[in-house]
């Protein structure tokens, strides 16, 4: 293999707000008793499922089936509150582990694929954060029509490079599994420890994937 797909958001490059942290701390505020690991692994599930509606490349918000997932009941106020959140990205910047990991895995040979749901805002960010260069090929959910899940939008990915290879993605039941039904070999980004119970190959960094190579 001489190719390796990698997810953006939450990968290689930290977009901000989340989905799981405003919901978080909407519902810490309000007095609710949540962990900051089970919302982000709600929401994983919910964007995990094949058949959500979809606006400009993203996967529509559905809070309340969020809140099912983590069979959570919560009161008119702070159900309001929450179906008043805006989800739209405005701040992004490299992780750390960024530029250190395409730079050796370009100096090692690879090509580098991209596959990521997104709106058309992802050109400005690969722009803006200079990873570029370092790409031989973006799959974006807002011009490909489909979004991960659906290994069709990994398969489009296998098809620019010609091979499979090793998929690196932060949500289990979006990167991970999806990328494993489209026969690509996953490694789940598992950066803040929320999928400590799950055993998958998985990573808490770029730097630490870089032991595979």
């Amino acid at each position: 293999m001489s190719t390796i797909f990698l997810d953006l958001g939450g990968t290689l490059v930290d977009i901000r707000p989340t989905y799981h942290e405003p919901i978080y701390y909407i519902l810490l505020k309000n007095g609710y008793d949540v962990e900051l690991k089970n919302v982000y692994r709600a929401v994983s599930k919910y964007l995990g499922k094949s058949t959500l509606p979809v606006v400009e490349g993203n996967p529509l918000i559905d809070v309340e089936e969020i809140l099912k997932i983590m069979n959570m009941k919560v009161d008119p106020s702070t159900m309001q509150e929450l179906l008043s959140l805006k989800f739209s990205s405005s701040f992004y910047t490299l992780y750390h582990d960024t530029i250190p990991f395409l730079t050796f895995m370009k100096n090692k040979g690879y090509k580098i694929i991209v596959i990521t749901n997104a709106s058309k805002k992802v050109n400005e960010i690969i722009k803006n954060t200079g990873i570029s260069e370092y790409l031989n090929g973006l799959v974006a959910s807002y011009s490909f029509g489909k979004v991960k899940p659906d290994p069709e939008i990994f398969k489009e990915g296998i098809r620019i490079a010609g091979e499979t290879g090793y998929y690196v993605g932060d949500l289990f039941e979006v990167d991970y599994l999806g990328a494993a039904k489209a026969g690509l070999e996953p490694i789940l980004l598992d950066r803040n420890g929320f999928y400590d119970d799950i055993d998958v190959r998985k990573a808490k960094s770029l730097t630490e994937i870089l032991k595979l190579f």
